[in-house]
């Protein structure tokens, strides 16, 4: 029992470890991944690098895995892109072996360990957050060598319980068992990287052989796909077509990796003799890269048919407006989510834009535009629970995300203003005297259509000249509203004229001043 308490107790502070580190090097990057994946993924092969240096960095495919579906999900890439940075990922998922293989087992790692968890807790408890991300890494780092310490004292005695050779010999069977276990194992520990290193640890002590360990590593790569198809259940179809690419991938991968073992073995073996690797950790490892790797370079020239094959997987549907920005896997990392909140907070107000021109223009709501509204309402709704979620996620939340959290909450609320008083124009936009009222109409339309003409990207310019024609609208407001109750006694227009008249300048008002603040807090160089 203390073998298996060991080898449990282990695998335990490895994945506590992966999850600090992970989380700690994730809030390290968030300010700035947006930005450098938007300037790295233009082509194949810097999305292809993009995503193996990412997952290099954070040490999870699987959480690369879940921002590339929430980048797509957001707008910020596109499917082709994403492609590249899925199959990136799967080459940087090997790292975690050459760092446990390369490093690990070549020092004493309790004596790495508790100094790093203690220099780690120091520096996330006493930092006041300025560097609690980097010392929640520093921990997790130690938590990690800790749990491979104390795994490898567990594996030392793991043959006496567990007799591995009939998985062994010239009988087939024995290939598909261990892919299978393998796996098993990533899905049970949630994790390939704690699969990996409880294999390369099972090598380092002898308790399997090589042949065994190189089909459990392949097991583990596939059995990451268990959590890129829990990610698509009820996704976007983008999030579903980038997992779908994922899975399909992983098999693929696999597939050549168990039909040319003898070769990738032979492969390996070579490549340690021209180097001078005897340790097998370390061989294993170059296995582990070198049949990622080749799966990179097969799918290449097929991915212009990969690519149609998902798409033929997964079609296009028609979904829920303002839905496509808000996957779940988006906010798992700030920045991002933030930027796709942004987006969905964006389109809404283009279409309120459209239908507010269109109102004004016919003087009547049709029906069309009450499914709008109720869309927008929805769509409103949803946001203000996914901005809630992303302040869950966050660990710790830098003064420029604050900033930027802040300016949404205020974007949602002058949406939702300017929504409530579109809901209410039939009060107000019938029987008018139109030459009371012409300029503000004017005023108001040269708005909506800035709006709609610039709903791309808006720049400092589109969100000045709002303001000039809000400002303007208030400023004669406020005069018009004396010239207009005086004009019920010396001119020919009726005291109810004369009152409607100025609630519908007034109504005219709230429209381009929460319109033009809309657009301030969305603008995406605002950030308060």
């Amino acid at each position: 029992m203390e073998t298996f308490g060991l080898i449990f107790g282990g695998i335990g502070l490895f994945l506590l470890g992966m999850n600090f580190m992970t989380e700690g090097l994730k809030s390290m990057a968030g300010e700035t991944l947006k930005d450098r994946l938007k300037k790295f993924t233009g082509g194949i092969f810097s999305s292809i690098f993009s995503g193996a240096a990412l997952t290099a960095l954070i040490q999870s495919s699987s959480a690369t895995t879940f921002m590339t579906i929430g980048f797509v999900s957001a707008g910020l890439l596109s499917f082709s892109q994403s492609l590249g940075v899925i199959i990136g990922a799967n080459v940087g998922s090997t790292s975690t072996g050459w760092i446990v293989s390369a490093i690990g087992f070549q020092i004493n790692m309790s004596m790495l360990a508790l100094p790093l968890i203690g220099a780690g807790v120091v520096l996330k408890l006493l930092s006041k957050k300025r560097f609690s991300s980097q010392g929640q890494a520093l921990t997790g780092f130690g938590l990690l060598f800790l749990g491979i310490d104390i795994l490898q004292n567990g594996m030392g005695g793991f043959t006496e319980f567990i007799n591995l050779s009939q998985f062994h010999g010239h009988e087939w069977w024995w290939l598909p068992v261990l892919v299978i276990v393998g796996a098993v194992m990533t899905i049970l520990l949630q994790s390939s990287s704690a699969a990996v290193v409880t294999t390369l640890t099972a090598l380092h002590t002898g308790a399997i052989d090589f042949n065994q360990a190189a089909l459990l590593v392949i097991g583990q790569n596939v059995g990451t796909t268990a959590k890129a198809f829990l990610a698509a259940i009820g996704g976007t179809v983008a999030a579903k077509r980038t997992a779908t690419a994922h899975i399909m991938f992983n098999l693929f991968t696999g597939l050549i990796a168990v039909i040319a073992l003898p070769l990738l073995i032979y492969a390996v073996m070579m490549t340690a003799e021209a180097f001078q690797v005897e340790d097998p950790a370390v061989q294993l490892a170059i296995f582990h890269t070198l049949f990622n790797v080749s799966g990179v370079l097969l799918i290449l020239p097929i991915l212009k048919w990969f690519k149609k094959t998902v798409k033929w997987i997964i079609p296009e549907k028609k979904e829920t407006p303002y839905m496509t920005f808000l996957d779940e896997s988006v906010a798992v990392v700030g920045p991002v989510a933030l930027e796709a909140v942004r987006r969905a907070l964006r389109k809404m107000l283009y279409d309120l834009a459209a239908a507010g021109k269109e109102i004004l223009e016919d003087r009547t709501v049709k029906d069309s535009h009450r499914v709008k509204f109720q869309q927008v309402t929805f769509g409103l709704s949803e946001i203000q629970q996914f901005l809630s979620t992303i302040r869950a996620n966050e660990t710790s939340v830098s003064a420029q995300a604050y900033k930027q959290q802040v300016a949404m909450v205020h974007a949602v609320d002058h949406i939702g203003r300017l929504l409530k008083a579109l809901k209410e124009a039939d009060h107000y936009v019938q029987g008018l005297p139109d030459s009371k009222i012409n300029k503000f109409m004017r005023d108001v339309d040269e708005l909506f259509n800035n709006v709609i003409t610039h709903s791309d990207e808006l720049s400092d310019k589109t969100v000045e000249m709002a303001e000039e024609h809000s400002i303007k609208i208030a400023n004669r407001r406020r005069y018009s509203r004396q010239e207009l109750l005086e004009a019920t006694v010396k001119e020919n227009l009726t005291v109810d004229e004369g009152i409607n008249a100025v609630q519908f300048i007034q109504f005219l008002d709230r429209l381009a001043y929460h319109t033009w603040r809309a657009l301030y807090h969305t603008s995406g160089n605002r950030n308060s």
